[in-house]
């Protein structure tokens, strides 16, 4: 099994909708394929951004504070690096998103399913690593080993582990002042974004992808 991470913003954002009432994402690698998806079903909603920013057809762009009031809803959602992440982990045998606002619910899952093999997918930015993504991996890892006897972790876990024990006491000042993309995100303006993908088990939300949608996995 797989666990996808884009912390900034696509898998925050993703959890902040299902814990707000969506009834679906549907995740989408592509701009014209989102487009496509939209034109053929008018009611659903078109969500994502690129260069960080919400396009002009779109009706939500890819912060969490975006998606408050969307109970009911079903949302395509095309972004920069998370769903482009999912499209590649897609044929996992099953596969769940995760951020730092429900890394604890992922994790009590994952042990509870008594998966033997677990594989975290970090969606990084521009095809480098995002050091946001590695902690939030570190903080998986640590809750995984809490919940599961004779854990064998592998050296890129064991690095995140470090990297998460290190710098997981200041999750904000980390992701606002240091990792790239959070510095990025500050500087056009999303500040409240940063500040909320950096808090910790926010919700018990659990969303996995199942036949092509993300849906809840915790009801």
């Amino acid at each position: 099994m797989a666990i996808a991470i884009d912390v900034l913003r696509a898998t925050s954002s993703m959890v902040v909708a299902l814990a707000e009432g969506a009834e679906s994402i549907i995740p989408v690698s592509n701009l014209e394929e989102a487009r496509k998806l939209k034109a053929e079903n008018p009611n659903l909603l078109l969500a994502g951004e690129r260069e960080s920013l919400k396009p002009p057809d779109f009706d939500l762009g890819n912060s969490p504070y975006d998606f408050k009031g969307i109970h009911g809803k079903e949302i395509i959602m095309t972004t920069s690096n998370g769903t482009k992440l999912i499209e590649l982990l897609k044929e996992s045998k099953q596969l769940y998103i995760a951020s730092f606002l429900n890394v604890k619910s992922v994790a009590n899952e994952i042990a509870t399913a008594g998966y033997d093999k677990v594989g975290i997918g970090c969606a990084g930015n521009r095809e480098s690593v995002a050091l946001e993504d590695v902690l939030c991996a570190g903080a998986l890892v640590e809750n995984l080993i809490s919940v599961t006897e004779n854990a064998d972790l592998t050296d890129a876990a064991k690095l995140a582990l470090d990297e998460y024990i290190t710098h997981g006491k200041d999750l904000e000042r980390v992701l606002s002042t240091i990792a790239s993309h959070g510095k990025t995100l500050m500087r056009k303006g999303f500040v409240k974004d940063v500040v909320l993908c950096a808090k910790i088990n926010m919700f018990s939300v659990v969303p996995a992808y199942i036949k092509g949608k993300i849906v809840r996995n915790d009801t």
